[in-house]
Parts: C-alpha cells; sequence; structure tokens
C-alpha cells in the first residue's frame, strides 16, 4: 500500500502547486481572461511529463513526483505508441475576477483511458475518469473524453492527467467555453452524421443494385462503404452511442477489428473492380496476400512489438504505396475506369499513410489529419458508386449494343422496335425496315484479314448511322447483315433513303479497299407482330437483289 504523506507535507505541495512553484522543470500555464479564445489549443510547451508510470498512484504521490522534479518538459503532443500510461500536469491560470468554468477535451476518440486531477481548496482531490475501460449507463456520454473544470476567480489551477492506451498516445487537447464546445461537437455531429446517412443510404442502394442485376461488386464496395464509416466512427467516438455498455471496454479492440475487415475488404474490392485475375495475375496474387494479412491488424495489439511493427508496415504502408502505383500505371495502361478508380482509392490509402505516421509520433496532431479519413470516405463515396453505377450501365448497354461499331444489336433492335411497333398500332404510322448485307464479304476477310474487315464493318456502321435519321433504329444483326428501321417512314421513302444509302457507302474508302452493299425493303403490315415477322421478307428482298447481282436495292413489290 502506498504511503500517504503528512499533512504538513501535503501543504507544503500544495502551495507550491497554487503558486506555481514547478519544480526543476517549468511549463507555460494556460491563460483564460476576458478577452481569451473560446478554444485554446494544448500546446507542448503547456505539458511536463512523467513517462512509464501507472495509475495507480495517490494523487498526493504524484504531486510529490512533480514537486520532485521528476516531471520532464514534453517536447510533442503525440508519443505514439506507447506500452504504459503516462502522467501530465498543466496549469490553468483564470485572470478574471469571477469564477469560470471550462471544458478540457481530449480529441482521439480510441483513447482507453484519461484520468484527471485536479486539487480542491480545503486539501483533497477531485477525480474523475473517462475512455474506453470505464464502462457507464448514461446515453449522454461525450464521444471523445471530456471534462468540465471549475476555476476559481483569479486563481492558478494545476490539473494531472492520465492517459493510457493500446493505440495512438497523445495529449491532443483542447480548452474550451463550455457553449463554444457545445457548439463545435454539435457542428460535428451534424456533418458526420449527414456523412454516415449518405453512406449508409448508398451502401443500401449498392446492395438493392447487386439483387437485381446480380453483381457481386455492389455488394463487396456496399460492404466496404459500411466498414469505413464504422472505422471512421470509431475514429471520431461515434460508434459508443450505438454500442452496449457492455461493449465500452472493447472499444479500441473494435475500431482495430473495423480497420482489419476495412483493409481486407478494400483489397477485395480492388481486385474484383479492376479485374486483375485477367489483367495482372501476378499483382493479383500479391493484392491477395495483403488482403489475408490484413485481418493481422485485428490481433495487432497481441503480437510482439517487432512483429507488429512489421506487420503495419507492410499492411498500412507498403501495401497502399503498392496498390496506389498499380492502379495509376492500369489507368496509364487505359484499362476501363481505372482512372475513375484511382481518384477514388487513392485518397484512402494516403490517409492510411498519414494516419499511421502520426499514431507512431512521426507526425503532429494537425486538425485535417484528424479528419483525413472522412473526408477520404467521402470521396471514395463519390468515385466508388459512381465508377459502379457507370460500370453497371455499362454491362446492360453492352446487352443491348454491338461492341464493334456501336449500333443496336438483335436484343436492341427487338426491344426499341416494340415501342415502335405499339406506336404504329395507336397512331397509324407507317413503318419500314431495310435488311442490307456487304457483298463478297468472305472474301475481303479471307484476303486481307479480320483486322481489315472489321474496319469495313464500323465505317459501314458509321455511313448508315450518318446517312438514315436520328430518329431510325439502325443495327448489326450479326457477322456482315445490317437493318435499319425507319420510324413513320413508307414504302418508297425507305426505298430513297435505301438508294442514297447503297451510294454512299459505294463511295467509301476503307483501308485501301473499295465495297458494295445488297438492300431489301419491306413495309411493316398490320399482320405481323414484331420485327421479327418484318424482316423475314426483308431478308427475303436483301437476298433477291444478291441474286440479280449484288450492289442493288430490291424493294417489296419491286420498287426501284
Amino acid at each position: 500500500m502506498t504511503r500517504k504523506l503528512s499533512p504538513l507535507r501535503w501543504f507544503l505541495f500544495w502551495l507550491m502547486a497554487v503558486t506555481g512553484c514547478q519544480g526543476a522543470f517549468g511549463s507555460q500555464a494556460i491563460t483564460l481572461d476576458a478577452h481569451a479564445e473560446t478554444a485554446i489549443g494544448l500546446r507542448p510547451e503547456n505539458l511536463e511529463l512523467l513517462l512509464d508510470q501507472s495509475v495507480n498512484q495517490t494523487p498526493e504521490a504524484i504531486a510529490a513526483r512533480w514537486a520532485a522534479g521528476e516531471f520532464s518538459p514534453a517536447t510533442d503532443l503525440n508519443l505514439g505508441l506507447q506500452r504504459q500510461g503516462v502522467w501530465a500536469r498543466l496549469e490553468l491560470k483564470n485572470t478574471m475576477d469571477q469564477p469560470t468554468a471550462v471544458v478540457l477535451s481530449h480529441h482521439y476518440a480510441p483513447t482507453d483511458l484519461v484520468v484527471i486531477r485536479q486539487p480542491r481548496p480545503d486539501g483533497s482531490w477531485h477525480e474523475r475518469r473517462s475512455g474506453d475501460l470505464q464502462t457507464t449507463t448514461s446515453n449522454e456520454r461525450p464521444r471523445t473524453p471530456s471534462f468540465l473544470l471549475q476555476l476559481p476567480a483569479q486563481s492558478a489551477t494545476p490539473v494531472f492527467l492520465f492517459v493510457e492506451t493500446q493505440s495512438n498516445l497523445n495529449f491532443d487537447m483542447s480548452v474550451y467555453a463550455p457553449n463554444s464546445y457545445n457548439r463545435v461537437e454539435q457542428s460535428l455531429a451534424l456533418i458526420y452524421g449527414a456523412l454516415f446517412g449518405a453512406v449508409l443510404i448508398s451502401a443500401f442502394y449498392l446492395v438493392l443494385s447487386a439483387i437485381m442485376v446480380r453483381s457481386r461488386l455492389a455488394i463487396i464496395l456496399g460492404t466496404y462503404l459500411a466498414l469505413y464509416a464504422s472505422y471512421v466512427g470509431f475514429l471520431m467516438g461515434y460508434v459508443h452511442y450505438a454500442l452496449p455498455d457492455a461493449f465500452t471496454p472493447y472499444t479500441n479492440q473494435l475500431h482495430m477489428l473495423s480497420l482489419a475487415l476495412l483493409m481486407h475488404q478494400g483489397s477485395r474490392f480492388y481486385r474484383a473492380f479492376l479485374d486483375l485475375a485477367h489483367k495482372a495475375p501476378i499483382a493479383d496474387k500479391l493484392v491477395a496476400g495483403l488482403q489475408w494479412l490484413a485481418l493481422g491488424l485485428a490481433f495487432l495489439h497481441d503480437l510482439p512489438p517487432l512483429l507488429a511493427t512489421l506487420l503495419s508496415l507492410v499492411v498500412i504502408f507498403i501495401g497502399p504505396l503498392l496498390t496506389t502505383g498499380l492502379a495509376l500505371y492500369l489507368w496509364h495502361r487505359k484499362v476501363k475506369q481505372a482512372g475513375v478508380f484511382t481518384l477514388g482509392w487513392v485518397l484512402a490509402p494516403t490517409a492510411a499513410i498519414l494516419n499511421t505516421l502520426r499514431v507512431n509520433g512521426l507526425l503532429p496532431n494537425m486538425d485535417w489529419l484528424l479528419h483525413l479519413p472522412a473526408i477520404g470516405l467521402l470521396m471514395t463515396l463519390a468515385f466508388f458508386s459512381y465508377a459502379v453505377l457507370r460500370r453497371f450501365s455499362l454491362e446492360r448497354d453492352l446487352v443491348f449494343v454491338d461492341p464493334l461499331t456501336g449500333l443496336l444489336n438483335r436484343r436492341g433492335l427487338d426491344a426499341r422496335a416494340a415501342d415502335e411497333f405499339e406506336r404504329r398500332e395507336r397512331f397509324s404510322v407507317p413503318l419500314t425496315l431495310l435488311v442490307l448485307d456487304i457483298d463478297h464479304f468472305k472474301v475481303v476477310n479471307d484476303t486481307h484479314g479480320h483486322g481489315v474487315g472489321d474496319q469495313i464493318l464500323q465505317a459501314l456502321g458509321d455511313c448508315l448511322t450518318r446517312v438514315s435519321r436520328e430518329l431510325d433504329l439502325v443495327a448489326r444483326l450479326g457477322g456482315e447483315e445490317f437493318a435499319i428501321l425507319c420510324v413513320q417512314t413508307d414504302l418508297r421513302s425507305a426505298t430513297v433513303l435505301a438508294e442514297r444509302l447503297r451510294q454512299a457507302v459505294g463511295a467509301l474508302h476503307v483501308a485501301g479497299q473499295r465495297f458494295t452493299i445488297s438492300i431489301g425493303v419491306a413495309p411493316v403490315h398490320d399482320s405481323d407482330r414484331s420485327i421479327w415477322d418484318t424482316l423475314v421478307r426483308a431478308d427475303s428482298l436483301m437476298y433477291q437483289a444478291k441474286h440479280e447481282g449484288r450492289n442493288r436495292v430490291v424493294a417489296a413489290g419491286h420498287i426501284a
């Protein structure tokens, strides 16, 4: 049991504290006056530290050690990863003629334990605790350890702090006027509430889209966004509002678990979206290794220090650098949608790297670093959601569009023609179908190769689109066979259009080759239930044009 100090010795220590006597080393007091700022951030010169200590020391013993000069001036607020807790002393100086209340708030939510000891005028100590290790039944617990301090008029009040955590041990704190503290917290709650709400809605929409289009990719992204929001929620202290009190002592472990799952799911999404298994098989195996290594972050604090350092270095530092570099390389190689993916990806690894450097004490605590993960979440939400939905749109278009020419394919023509058939039935507008085929196309492919053949098909598609009207439906039926459904066009007008197309194609010069087409023209009859009924007749007329010598138009009733 620790021996208590005698009343006389305690009185001497108290006298030294309230008069500002600071032993062998001194720190600058935080001065509060009528013109003071509403929020004052602690600086290293405001603190004196006693490293490698336990919380289980009496207030008198800690005060005695400070008086004996065992505390050293702080050189940084961020002490990185520490295996034991740290005591600190600061002084709050109230120069006003009336008592005042201030809020001393710790900004790093995952901190396990914060203890504050403030002397009372009668010589006793007022001790309060907050943090993950302190279970509470109050629903009003602040998101970060925060304490309301009463300061007498014209006083210099010493405050002893003990901070202990398995995560980033720092003394990033601010002194607020109570109203200012409430305004800041309310503003942050609104901003982060809107962010979490947007993520929740987007994740729900993506999962719903995934079910509708049977896309595994959307489910992976929805899960990734939810984990990212969870990680930011732990980092900023909002998750504990949703956690039962029984989980409060394990907040830091749950925080690390959310980080591990986030890195794991992020790598999984990375591989799936960029299709690494086909685009870069070796890189896919490397990212898969990082994906499974990331799960080790959940046990980071239980690993030997050297192994924990190596795991953090590989997963949180080297991994993000490699994946970002690979994404930039694929963007340079013009892989589809690699650009928008890279824009969404680059900030999340950057935030992870900078946060790792900060957690290890290599970067100072700065507001923009603290909120960088939230900014990364916002960009990830915007760019990745756009990229996935854009991919859905492209995949849907591919169902109805011929990839070589960009024209409608058979399925696309069928879907669009059904609307025109319904409109014809309702308003009695004429519809006429043109079916055309390239003459001697097989000879072109056999003689000059399929590359030249593809160029001819693309040029023909461009020509058909250019010469026909915008409301007409131009499609590639397959191979060298094309069709045009002429909307609101009778047989005679469609035949004139067909002749104009034949002449335009005859004037084309593609890869040193000229080619011709044969066209059949058939009107839509009342008995035709779909475009395929009309296509049978138009196709027969097109073959008749070939039998009559090719490079000609044959219309129903032999209109020429």
